[in-house]
């Protein structure tokens, strides 16, 4: 595999059987919601908002749902993610500004992944490889929050990340790169990459997690979405402390059934 394609799939899109979860604080409220604001990485411009609404059922968190905006606010894209595994969730994102869909959903004989890149194309599935300590799309941040005390000690830790496009996994490493400030918040930077040769090759993905709460503040990499071209935009998301507030039913509700349209 090229390095381009390889590129094109370092997703984060984000192993319960390892070492157990650390205590930190569990959420008072049932739902929670916050938002972020995606720029290129080599430049100011802002490409897209991101607004996360996220349920919580007996202190664990149970549903996800993120609406990405144009610059007026109008959702173009939607991811929902169900905690069916805290590390490897179900989960589905649509864009219909490109037609990009892709995602893992459970149905009658099992768990299958999908992947459409665009109108363009018919989609393609399989079922979900099973692979053991498989980690999938937003299952990234459990993962290292159970693995929390021996990311710190420096120690890298190699797991299989579901990779869509490709309907597998591929290998990934990820490692605590140092202790930093981020808005005078201290965090610690983590770095996700390829494993092997490619991950020497590919800058990789870096994030940045509140030393205190765990909770993500930076996303420095590849993003989700597509442009034009079908290569995955390079961003760096910021996710402020002050935008985190109390969500609601209602909230949840809305950005489910929110109409997604194409930025104009």
């Amino acid at each position: 595999m090229s390095a381009p394609l390889v590129s094109r799939t370092l997703l984060l899109c984000v192993l319960a059987a390892g070492a157990p979860p650390i205590s930190r604080a569990v959420p008072t409220e049932d739902y929670v919601s916050y938002s972020g604001t995606a720029t290129l990485r080599h430049g100011a411009r802002v490409l897209y908002g991101e607004r996360h609404v996220l349920e919580y059922r007996a202190g664990r968190l149970a549903e996800r749902v993120v609406l990405y905006t144009c610059a007026d606010g109008t959702p173009f894209a939607r991811k929902t993610v169900s905690y069916v595994d805290p590390t490897a969730p179900d989960f589905s994102l649509e864009d219909v500004s490109t037609g990009l869909q892709e995602g893992v959903r459970t149905a009658a004989g099992g768990r299958l992944v999908f992947f459409r890149p665009n109108h363009r194309e018919s989609d393609k599935s399989a079922p979900l490889p099973p692979t053991p300590g498989l980690v999938i799309d937003a299952g990234f941040d459990d993962f290292v929050r159970a693995h929390w005390r021996t990311l710190l000690a420096g120690r890298p830790l190699r797991f299989p990340f579901l990779v869509p496009s490709r309907l597998g996994d591929i290998g990934f490493q990820v490692q605590h790169q140092r202790s930093d400030l981020l808005e005078g918040v201290p965090v610690e930077v983590f770095r996700l990459k390829l494993s092997g040769i490619w991950g020497w090759l590919l800058s990789g993905i870096d994030v940045s997690y509140g030393t205190a709460d765990q909770v993500l503040m930076r996303y420095d990499g590849l993003s989700d979405l597509r442009d034009a071209a079908n290569d995955n935009y390079a961003v760096i998301v910021n996710f402020h402390p002050r935008d985190r507030a109390p969500g609601s039913a209602a909230a949840m509700a809305a950005a489910r059934a929110a109409r997604l349209a194409p930025c104009r």
